[in-house]
C-alpha cells in the first residue's frame, strides 16, 4: 500500500496506543457530508476498547503501539485486490489484510524490540459501500462504520465461514455499533453479505 496521507496516535485505557493511517485513494470519498477521519478513528478505538478485554492479554507496563492502516479506495482497485488475492474478479465492499495478530507473545515482540505491532490494511470500496447502504436504507454513515468495525473483526482473527464463527462475529459487531448509536445492521438484512478477508 503507499503510505497513507495522514497518521493519528491515540492512547487507549489499554496499556498501549493506537496509530491509524488513513490514506483517502479515490476522490470520490471526498465531500460526502461528514469527517471520515474522525469516524474510522472512532470506529476502530471503540472496537480495540470492546475486543482487546476478551482478549485477555497483560498490558502492564506496555510502551507498545498497535497500528492499522485505511485506505478508501473505488470497485476497480477492490475488484484488482479481490482477483489476486481471492480469485474473486468483482468488487466488495470491504477487503481485510491482517499482518500481525494481536496476541501477547506479539505484544511482548514488539516491546522488545520498541516497534510497533502492525494489525494490517483495511481497504474499502466507495461504489458498493454506498450502492450497500442506499439498497440496505441505511445511511451511508452508518454502512462506513459498519464495514469498519467488520474489517477490524478480521484483522483481529475473527471470521464468519462457519455458522457458529459468523453468529460470534455478527453478535461483537452489533455490540459495539450499539455502543455508538448505530442500530443492529443485520435486523432488516437476513441475506446481508460481505466480500472481505
Amino acid at each position: 500500500m503507499p503510505d497513507p496521507a495522514q497518521h493519528s496516535a491515540h492512547p487507549l485505557d489499554l496499556g498501549f496506543e493506537c496509530d491509524f493511517a488513513l490514506s483517502v485513494d479515490d476522490k470520490s470519498w471526498q465531500n460526502i457530508g461528514f469527517d471520515l477521519e474522525e469516524i474510522t478513528r472512532n470506529i476502530a478505538l471503540k472496537t480495540l476498547q470492546h475486543i482487546v478485554p476478551a482478549l485477555d492479554l497483560d498490558l502492564d507496563d506496555f510502551s507498545t503501539t498497535v497500528e492499522i492502516s485505511f485506505r478508501f479506495s473505488s470497485d476497480e482497485e477492490i475488484q484488482q485486490l479481490n482477483r489476486e488475492y481471492r480469485q474473486k474478479d468483482t468488487p466488495t465492499n470491504v477487503l481485510s489484510f491482517p499482518d500481525t495478530p494481536l496476541t501477547q507473545e506479539e505484544l511482548l515482540q514488539a516491546a522488545r524490540f520498541s516497534e510497533p505491532l502492525t494489525l494490517g490494511d483495511i481497504v474499502m470500496a466507495r461504489e458498493t459501500i454506498f450502492r450497500e447502504a442506499e439498497e440496505q436504507k441505511k445511511t451511508a454513515e452508518n454502512h462506513i462504520s459498519h464495514m469498519l468495525v467488520h474489517g477490524i473483526l478480521h484483522l483481529l482473527d475473527f471470521d464468519h465461514i462457519s455458522d457458529e464463527e459468523a453468529e460470534e462475529m455478527e453478535q461483537f459487531e452489533i455490540d459495539i455499533l450499539a455502543k455508538l448509536g448505530i442500530d443492529n445492521p443485520y435486523k432488516d438484512n437476513d441475506n446481508f453479505q460481505d466480500g472481505d478477508t
